[in-house]
């Protein structure tokens, strides 16, 4: 089956986005954005491109080169709310993917402490079997319970223990729980949970980032996006642009800047 044939199959109908409103033009959510922004910039060394030339005074940020990509073909839809929470499930900012992004995975006892749940056994085994109730929260003081061992059923899916972490975050800002996460590139499954609602969302059938994005290139333009940076520096915008799933072209008049892209694609 062709590639035309296969978008066809799926439902992707070209150009039925082409007169769509952009996200960008509509929100963004600058707040969380300029968090992820500082912590990418603070990682110094640890910078996906930095290594292969540290000192260029125009660099930009991946996570906003990227938020700038989704933001320019996602659609503004008439629902801003879900149009939002999408658009954060793909940037790694939702509260399952910040759970993802944790750099200490919760023990069982502290979600039985804080999380309500009707069945514990459902999602973890106690040893001895009768050595807690049946229910959570519990606390743990209670001396009743020291002897109890829990752990994690080996047969409880990933999404499920990631959603119960979830819901043991910190109800504190987004730029603290930033400062207690790995960035969203660190993490090779941060985005495992969202292919499902994105697609029922946009109309698309994806499930990673060039799928998606080649879908509604299709959907906008009528073929997979194209990015061009005719200035482009050390290479951001069009190695993120790449890393998503675009074409892209790049071009710079400083035979360094040059040099930096061509070895932001090739090292």
């Amino acid at each position: 089956m062709s590639r035309n044939a296969a978008h066809a199959a799926a439902g992707i109908e070209p150009l039925s986005l082409a007169d769509a409103p952009a996200l960008i033009e509509r929100l963004l959510p600058v707040q969380k954005l300029s968090a992820e922004v500082y912590k990418e910039r603070m990682a110094g060394a640890g910078q996906t491109l930095t290594a292969l030339g540290p000192y260029w005074k125009g660099r930009k940020p991946l996570i906003l080169a990227k938020a700038c990509v989704l933001g320019c073909l996602l659609p503004a839809t008439d629902d801003p709310k879900r149009d939002l929470e999408i658009f954060e499930m793909l940037m790694g900012m939702d509260d399952r993917s910040m759970a993802a992004r944790w750099k200490r995975r919760p023990k069982p006892k502290e979600i039985l402490e804080r999380v309500a749940l009707a069945r514990i056994r459902d999602y973890f085994t106690v040893t001895p079997d009768d050595a807690l109730p049946a229910s959570s929260p519990i606390d743990f003081s209670n001396p009743a319970y020291a002897k109890a061992k829990i752990a994690w059923r080996k047969d409880l899916p990933e999404g499920e223990r990631r959603r119960l972490e979830a819901e043991l975050l910190p109800r504190v800002p987004y730029r603290e729980r930033v400062k207690a996460a790995r960035r969203p590139e660190e993490v090779p499954d941060v985005h495992d949970h969202i292919w499902d609602a994105v697609n029922a969302h946009l109309g698309t059938n994806a499930r990673s980032f060039p799928e998606l994005i080649e879908q509604l290139g299709i959907m906008r333009f009528g073929h997979r996006p194209k990015v061009a940076d005719t200035f482009c520096g050390s290479g951001q915008i069009p190695f993120e642009a790449a890393r998503l799933g675009c074409d892209v072209y790049a071009s710079d008049l400083n035979p360094v800047a040059c040099m930096l892209t061509w070895g932001a694609f090739h090292i």
